[in-house]
């Protein structure tokens, strides 16, 4: 199948100004990218994202399964076809957020998360993984300031209103992550500017996508 590209990070992170960075350049160059995010991409998805990021109260567990239930509707009817059709898929977000955030943030059983991973994802790896590494204190000051910009309203932002040692827990998660599996992942300082984290970004995919 075609590359699977995903960029996983923390709340404040930039994650979403760099993918949609990310997918105009890769257009630019004739490279036929679909660009998705969870949760989301779907009609299921979207009608699930202000429940799974806002302010009705939800177990970690109803959290978790939430997830994956748009996750699974965003690969059968999204993911799975256009990598099927030779088409490049960059998604912000794949199953690394459940085990960042509902393992290492939430504590909830890895093996559970693991399973309803491979279920939901059927059996879909990202080619490469794309971690935005930046310290939790610097990423959430960006968001206090506004100078992190949220695609979501003020009311779906869940995870961000988390406390400090949760978005500790978070990114250790992900650096762990990073260094189990290191052909997979690619780590990227996101404390400096968004032209320097983009380049460097654009570099690891132009090597992966062969351009």
């Amino acid at each position: 199948m075609s590359p699977f590209i995903t960029l996983e990070g923390g709340d404040g992170a930039g994650k979403t100004t760099q993918v949609a960075l990310l997918v105009d350049r890769l257009q630019i160059v004739g490279v036929d990218v679909l660009h998705v995010r969870e949760p989301g991409g779907t009609a299921l998805g979207e009608a699930l994202r202000p429940l799974i990021k806002g302010e009705i109260a939800a177990s970690p567990l109803a959290e978790l399964l939430l997830l994956e239930t748009a996750r699974a509707q965003l690969v059968e009817e999204v993911i799975a076809p256009a990598l099927e059709a030779g088409r490049t898929v960059v998604s912000d977000r794949f199953y690394d957020s459940t085990i960042a955030y509902q393992g290492f943030g939430r504590g909830l059983d890895m093996n559970i998360i693991q399973d309803l991973n491979r279920i939901a994802s059927s059996g879909i790896t990202p080619d490469a993984t794309i971690l935005l590494d930046i310290e939790p204190t610097a990423a959430l000051s960006r968001i206090g300031a506004g100078i992190d910009q949220r695609s979501d309203p003020a009311d779906q932002q869940r995870f961000e209103s988390q406390p400090l040692e949760f978005h500790e827990r978070l990114i250790e998660g992900y650096r762990s992550l990073a260094a189990e599996e290191p052909a997979r992942w690619y780590v990227i300082d996101a404390s400096t500017s968004v032209d320097r984290v983009g380049e460097k970004i654009w570099a690891v995919v132009t090597s992966v996508l062969k351009l």
